[in-house]
């Protein structure tokens, strides 16, 4: 569409010409709002076609993947700084769910995270941390799961930019199928975060243990009405 409002709406020269004011810096601001970006609640994924329009596709995978393992740094000490409670509140009642698989599968669940499109990634990567998954598995796993996507979607950008119609559809083809192929893999995660949380620890103890009974004058050894001793006397006279 917006090569359609015209060849020259967008195109690499003129974003370079934008850009060029910050001369060498501006790769490291590209990678800072990259780091930061979960703060932002905006999709990675318009940054990574940015850069892809500005600094082609090989630049913009390689800016795009220091990003990513820096926003995940955030994440993950952010998590453990904040601790389970706003992780709960973000997830829902999904959250038990979520840190029981991530307990489970540990780097296939942060691999699958960033692949499946089905999951908000920095939610999921936040949970992850929660349940105590380490820093390097969870991260690998995080990045490993962001290259297909970072360079499909890099490579878009850059066509898009450079007026490469082939390149752009080519892409854009290999986004769909991308996304689809992370659907079907992480199919059985997605199922078992939906399936209702077994109950804590603390719930089953609760459910198990006896029940109070109730005063004697109540009930008695089998748990019927006592008989009362004493009888009701009638009322007496004027």
């Amino acid at each position: 569409m917006l090569r359609l409002l015209g060849p020259d709406f967008i195109n690499q020269k003129e974003l370079h010409g934008f850009l060029a004011p910050m001369g060498k810096w501006a790769p490291i601001i590209f990678v800072l709002f990259l780091a930061v970006r979960p703060v932002t609640l905006l999709p990675g994924q318009v940054f990574t076609a940015v850069g892809g329009m500005i600094f082609g596709t090989r630049a913009a995978t390689l800016y795009s993947l220091l990003g990513s393992f820096l926003a995940a740094a955030l994440i993950f000490g952010l998590s453990r700084w904040l601790g389970t409670r706003l992780m709960k509140r973000m997830a829902g009642s999904r959250y038990p769910a979520i840190t029981r698989v991530a307990r489970r599968h540990g780097f296939k669940f942060a691999l699958l995270m960033c692949i499946n499109p089905l999951f908000p990634t920095d939610v999921m990567i936040a949970a992850a941390t929660a349940a105590g998954a380490r820093f390097w598995p969870l991260t690998l796993g995080v990045l490993l799961g962001t290259i297909p996507g970072t360079f499909l979607t890099a490579q878009f950008g850059s066509g898009l930019a450079q007026g490469q119609t082939v390149v752009t559809v080519v892409s854009g083809v290999g986004m769909v199928l991308s996304l689809v192929l992370g659907a079907v893999l992480g199919r059985r995660i997605y199922q078992e975060i939906n399936e209702e949380a077994p109950a804590s620890e603390e719930e089953q103890r609760e459910t198990r243990a006896p029940t109070r009974g109730a005063p004697l004058a109540a009930k008695g050894q089998l748990g019927r009405p006592a008989i009362s001793t004493f009888q009701e006397l009638p009322p007496t006279g004027p």
